[in-house]
């Protein structure tokens, strides 16, 4: 039997694949938050030797943003196939958007979770974070509020809207605290919350 020598084992030599690393740091940065989790300890977590983010991508912060970057799209790109096979009238749109949401927001819960972290403090990441996601709320804007003027949603405020559909997302990454309430760890409940959420608004 080959006896390993001293020292640390060595790290995984293979590249891994690209949505791995993502997802693997977006998972981090959810559990950790931003300022807590080292450069080291992201290192360890992709299963990548001490050096890579910084080979890689040149620091914490670029890493984070291409992490961002990555969810930022599929999310969108999942939510523009919904909106883009839908019906034209408005308010089937606008439902049709709020479930592809919360189906997404389920699959990959640490997005909302990243943004819920960063959101109670002011810094240039949430700069970042309201840049990038800006072009997908702005589609859905116009919509709401024709809705709103033809009586045919609830007349709120846009941030109490865009807050009723994105908050409750957070239950997807919070399986401890939900757990404690009943929830089963393998529950499968975005359509319920849609469809409260949707209740809630239609007039």
């Amino acid at each position: 039997m080959t006896r390993r020598g001293p020292g640390r084992p060595k790290r995984e030599t293979r590249t891994p694949d690209h949505t791995e690393l993502m997802r693997k740091g977006l998972r981090a940065f959810a559990d950790l938050g931003y300022e807590a989790v080292s450069v080291r300890e992201l290192n360890d977590r992709l299963g990548m030797g001490h050096t890579f983010i910084h080979d890689r991508y040149g620091s914490k912060d670029a890493f984070w943003r291409a992490v961002i970057a990555h969810e930022v799209e599929n999310l969108s790109a999942e939510l523009t196939a919904a909106l883009t096979a839908g019906p034209a009238d408005d308010l089937e749109w606008l439902m049709n958007g709020v479930r592809a949401f919360h189906r997404a927001s389920a699959h990959y819960p640490h997005l909302n979770q990243v943004i819920d972290y960063e959101a109670a403090r002011e810094s240039d990441r949430l700069d970042h974070l309201y840049t990038v996601t800006e072009p997908l709320t702005e589609t859905i804007r116009p919509v709401f509020d024709r809705l709103v003027a033809a009586g045919r949603i609830r007349d709120i405020p846009w941030h109490v809207f865009h807050f009723v559909i994105t908050k409750p997302a957070l239950l997807y990454g919070q399986a401890p605290w939900a757990r404690r309430f009943g929830r089963p760890d393998d529950a499968d409940d975005s359509t319920a919350i849609a469809e409260t959420i949707l209740h809630g608004l239609v007039t």
